[in-house]
């Protein structure tokens, strides 16, 4: 659990110049504030001293020079963080201290996990203070976040395994019955609610594994994603119209998913009876017979996708992205919130509005698209 700044701390400081190990004593014991309790500091001058000591004593944080007898640059930090994870030794906040300025090093001690990245010639007390503040909070929160990631982790393998089995086993051993005039419709029903708890399942997974992830991503063509995501949608007669175009970097996988709850969401909540058409590159079903429009177009800096059903509400708009929200009972209401999901992951932004013909309109921006109309 983390330290409050209202109790001892207990400071590694790793420096091997007597004079500067001394200043930052007194900075730490003198020049605080009251709401900062001065922490408790054990000086040592070696790397080796150091792993030595976080094996066999309580620490909340270390204090780094990069340039010591026994290890110089950002390797220090690198073979620190080693020795800590070959030694076993919980994971705890190091701010890196130098009498460098060089920013290329102090962007890859950041990189390489440190919380702060402090420059000796300017050290003084409220800098250390605030930095060692700060150094702590951000340790905590990661490590909240690391633990949040176990539990999901956890719970999609419960999902997955303890889950998916038991209902593979039913939907197998209805396969089997044959049904009657008596026992049909109450078939079709387990049928149907089994078919559910399966879509159900595949979205938990989707959020609890992948998150805000993205894997490797590459130059794709926005048009073909949306057709290729067009065709593994039950589409019930609906059109889609692509009108945007050019090339955007994403993750290809990600992007067609984002595409599909897009115009899954769009199909399933859709009305039958409005049906302007929008656009003329009509990609699937008929023109006459649709239930229903979508169209992919292009924003300056995105796309967005737009139906010509019912829309939805203003009032509503705020909260179609939360998790299991849906105004379908047949709906799982984790759909827009993947989308959501997926938007976040590739640092862009997803809105939801009006379409011009009163349907829905989500717009995605910070796409970048290259070479578009």
């Amino acid at each position: 659990m983390g330290r409050d700044l209202t109790d001892e701390l207990h400071v590694l400081l790793v420096e091997d110049n007597p004079g500067d190990a001394r200043l930052i004593r007194h900075h730490l014991r003198s020049d605080t504030s009251s709401t900062f309790t001065a922490p408790d500091v054990t000086h040592v001058e070696t790397l080796d001293a150091a792993v030595d000591h976080l094996a066999t004593a309580d620490c909340d944080l270390v204090l780094l020079d990069l340039g010591l007898a026994d290890s110089r640059g950002i390797e220090t930090l690198e073979r620190l963080n080693g020795r800590i994870d070959g030694e076993d030794i919980a994971p705890l906040p190091i701010v890196v201290l130098t009498g460098l300025t060089d920013d290329e090093t102090a962007l890859r001690a950041i990189q390489q996990g440190a919380q702060d990245y402090l420059l000796k010639d300017h050290l003084e007390g409220e800098l250390l203070e605030r930095a060692v503040r700060y150094a702590l909070e951000r340790h905590r929160q990661e490590r909240r976040l690391e633990r949040q990631n176990e539990r999901l982790e956890r719970f999609a393998s419960i999902v997955s395994h303890d889950l998916r089995n038991p209902l593979q086993v039913a939907q197998g051993r209805l396969g089997h019955v044959e049904p009657t005039a008596s026992t049909g419709k109450h078939l079709d029903a387990a049928v149907e609610a089994l078919d559910r708890m399966e879509e159900l399942v595949d979205d938990l997974l989707v959020l609890a594994r992948e998150g805000q992830t993205v894997d490797a991503t590459t130059g794709v063509d926005i048009a073909d994603v949306a057709r290729s995501a067009w065709r593994s949608v039950e589409t019930m007669g609906s059109d889609l119209s692509v009108e945007a175009s050019g090339a955007v970097v994403a993750d290809t996988g990600r992007l067609t998913q984002l595409f599909e709850n897009l115009f899954r969401n769009a199909v399933e909540h859709g009305s039958t009876g409005n049906q302007t058409q929008s656009g003329d590159a009509v990609e699937r079903g008929s023109t006459n017979d649709a239930d229903l429009t979508i169209t992919v177009g292009a924003l300056p800096d995105g796309v967005y996708v737009a139906d010509d059903g019912d829309g939805i509400p203003e009032s509503e708009r705020e909260d179609v992205f939360d998790a299991g929200y849906s105004t379908n009972e047949d709906g799982t209401g984790f759909g827009l919130d993947i989308v959501r999901e997926i938007a976040d992951a590739h640092g862009w932004s997803i809105t939801v509005t009006e379409s011009e013909t009163g349907g829905a309109r989500f717009e995605i921006r910070g796409m970048h698209l290259d070479g578009g109309d």
